[in-house]
């Protein structure tokens, strides 16, 4: 379009003018011209209904087209991935309900466990009342992170079915997430709570970085409640202020070594470091990077990029694969945890069950999961 046939354009450069002709400053004085040209398209724009009525309706019209077509191809999409990879999602679906099970036989065992003669007394996180610590925190932090598992992985079942190859990669990451810290809270030993401790205190190092953020907005932070303040005071009187850098919760597994400490030195220790390619690629997918960008340049459709060509489509089987992998290593240190503080070994066997389903449908999605 020629700025000269824009109706928008027109109506700011009249404002411009008509302040030129009440003398408010001369067409010489190219700042006040350009902040006036600023500020009347932004009013153009306000009032861009009256303006160009006929653009509006186009994009009415546009925006009704464009509901029902974008239903209609989504539609496409996810029947055409369901015929694709039908039998890889059943798998899916298996493992992830074996994992929501075990949840639920987590939950009856730590419950069951607290209330009976067995378990003494639930211990105090660095003496505060009412913050629980201990073997109790470590049950109830394990079970935390397979629940969320849990949740993560039905995300990425509904995000591959209906074709969102970022999202699947995006939340796969999160998974992985949890499977480094599952490992990484027995890394010392299934009963040990040195790590457990320090991550369950944590919640006040997350606090008083939100603090900052929102006092360095001019904002006044909501106060700490009793327990909430105790627990910094005495995290700090018994780790230092070093326990408030990166990832110190994790500062057992190094010794004699200060935080700040990367994730990517707990992968490497609890062994998870070769799944690294995969967690990068999740970046990618969530963050605003050039290489993410240009990746998904198109000039028609490009707001949609459902999961069509044949490299998404491998990409997705492949993270569909490390989803499965991560749940099934998260879960199985949930179990192992819990059935070793709470002496509740016959738990284990739930191991087994969930390997298998896991193995299975990981070599489906491995061979191509495009079987129907």
């Amino acid at each position: 379009m020629d700025p000269e046939e824009s109706a928008l354009l027109r109506y700011a450069a009249g404002k411009v003018n008509s302040a030129i002709a009440n003398g408010e400053f001369t067409a010489d004085d190219d700042d006040r011209v350009s902040a006036t040209l600023l500020s009347a398209m932004a009013e153009a724009v306000s009032n861009s209904t009256e303006i160009t009525p006929a653009d509006h309706k186009w994009f009415q019209r546009r925006i009704h087209k464009r509901r029902h077509s974008g239903a209609a191809y989504m539609g496409k999409v996810r029947r055409s991935l369901l015929k694709r990879w039908g039998r890889g999602l059943r798998l899916y679906d298996q493992t992830l309900i074996a994992a929501e099970v075990l949840n639920e036989a987590l939950e009856d065992c730590i419950g069951a466990w607290i209330l009976s003669d067995d378990c003494a007394q639930p211990e105090k996180l660095l003496g505060v009342e009412g913050a629980m610590g201990g073997r109790s925190l470590k049950c109830i932090l394990m079970l935390s992170l397979q629940s969320r598992a849990c949740s993560v992985a039905h995300e990425i079942r509904l995000l591959a079915e209906r074709g969102f190859p970022e999202g699947v990669m995006a939340r796969s990451r999160s998974l992985h997430e949890f499977a480094v810290i599952a490992a990484a809270l027995s890394s010392l030993g299934l009963v040990d709570t040195s790590v457990s401790d320090r991550y369950g205190a944590w919640t006040v190092a997350e606090a008083r970085k939100a603090d900052r953020v929102i006092a360095g907005q001019g904002g006044t932070p909501e106060p700490r409640g009793q327990s909430g303040a105790e627990l910094e005071t005495r995290a700090e009187a018994t780790w230092g202020s070093d326990f408030f850098k990166q990832n110190a919760w994790a500062t057992p597994l190094f010794p004699n070594r200060r935080p700040p400490i990367p994730f990517v030195d707990i992968e490497k220790h609890v062994g998870m470091d070769h799944m690294r390619s995969y967690y990068l690629a999740g970046n990618e997918a969530i963050h605003a990077g050039p290489s993410a960008l240009t990746d998904r340049t198109r000039f028609r459709n490009g707001s949609i990029f459902p999961v069509s060509s044949e490299v998404q489509h491998e990409t997705v089987r492949h993270f569909l694969a490390v989803a499965l992998i991560s749940l099934t290593d998260v879960s199985i240190e949930a179990c192992k945890a819990v059935a070793s503080i709470t002496q509740d070994f016959d738990l284990m066997f739930a191991v087994k069950v969930i390997s298998d389903a896991s193995e299975e449908a990981v070599e489906e999605f491995r061979q191509g999961g495009m079987r129907p």
